[in-house]
Order: C-alpha cells, then structure tokens, then sequence
C-alpha cells in the first residue's frame, strides 16, 4: 500500500474531536484555515455517528475493490 493511501485511510478514520484538532494546528503552525469555517458543534452530529458513517463507507469502498 502506497504511503499517501495509508495517510488517506487514516484521514478518515479520525474522529470528529481529532478532525478537530488536526484543524488547529493547521491553523495555528501552518496558517492554513478552510475557505469556510463549520465548527462540529454545528454538525449537530455525534463522534459516534460519524465514525459508524465513515466505517460503513470504508466497508462499501472495499467489497467494491474486491470484486
């Protein structure tokens, strides 16, 4: 597995509060901020909820792939 995949892979296995702070130190080291700000609390959406969406898209990407 390529390394940028890897890197991919956990992207999106992170959680809501980890995105998060993954954002801050962006921010602040980095100056990089996005074009459009949504802080999670808006989401109005649980880590847990999130997590299970983002576990159930992996699942799908890989029955996908092993076909």
């Amino acid at each position: 597995m390529s390394d940028l995949k890897a890197f991919a892979e956990r992207l999106v296995s992170l959680r809501c509060k980890e995105v998060q702070q993954l954002a801050d130190i962006l921010k602040e080291e980095y100056g990089i901020e996005p074009k459009q700000g949504v802080k999670l609390e808006e989401l109005n959406v649980s880590e847990k909820t999130v997590s299970r969406q983002v576990r159930r898209k992996m699942e799908r990407e890989a029955k996908k792939r092993r076909k």
